[in-house]
């Protein structure tokens, strides 16, 4: 009997293959020179969902996605550009979580969100989207210190989320078009520029 394989679900090899050809083609973008070594061994840092059906669904729940939006809000605010909402950050969470987020990760996302509703519900009696901003920088302060009834696990967690709202926001439209300056197509090199002729740092140096 032949071996039949589950269309949802995507074999080790071809996946391997797929990110390997993903990685060349960006390599060859950027004019990097790849052997297939180190193609190989960047291809494995990766992971990747194994059953791709679950991409046509939403990971977040509303209520977690509600609490996403916040938190990167009260991480990259408004101020003169837009805030981390303005760039759809965390519908990009919820993109990330549902296609390239491991069972471990997509777990740990989600007790970390848990664990910052718990702590204002023991704090404060509601939850964290009930609370005003000062409670909730309160909270956030205390987590990022691994104070309180925060660990240093959860603190690392929470560090991990700011990198990714921060990573989110910076490759939106509106992050490297309005918060850095944007140039499609750069011009010469310069060595030494002072800051103050440029005003902003450039979204191909990020």
């Amino acid at each position: 009997m032949p071996n039949v394989t589950d269309p949802g679900v995507i074999a080790t090899s071809d996946i391997h293959l797929e990110r390997r050809t993903a990685i060349k083609q960006l390599a060859a973008l950027c004019g990097l020179a790849l052997s297939a070594t180190s193609l190989s061994l960047m291809a494995e840092s990766f992971t990747s969902p194994r059953d791709i059906s679950r991409r046509k669904n939403r990971f977040l729940k509303p209520e977690q996605l509600a609490l996403v939006r916040e938190l990167g809000e009260l991480i990259i605010p408004t101020t003169d550009t837009p805030s981390a909402i303005g760039a759809d950050v965390h519908n990009f969470i919820d993109y990330q979580a549902a296609y390239c987020f491991n069972a471990d990760e997509q777990q740990s996302l989600l007790a970390g969100l848990q664990k910052i509703d718990n702590a204002a519900q023991k704090n404060y009696g509601k939850a964290f989207l009930s609370c005003p901003k000062d409670q909730q920088v309160a909270l956030l302060t205390q987590m990022e210190k691994a104070q309180g009834e925060f660990t240093a696990d959860d603190r690392e967690h929470f560090k991990q989320f700011k990198a990714l709202v921060v990573f989110g926001y910076y490759t939106s439209e509106v992050g490297a078009s309005k918060e850095l300056a944007y140039l499609a197509i750069p011009g010469g090199y310069k060595g030494s520029v002072k800051f103050s002729t440029v005003g902003k740092a450039w979204s191909l140096n990020f």
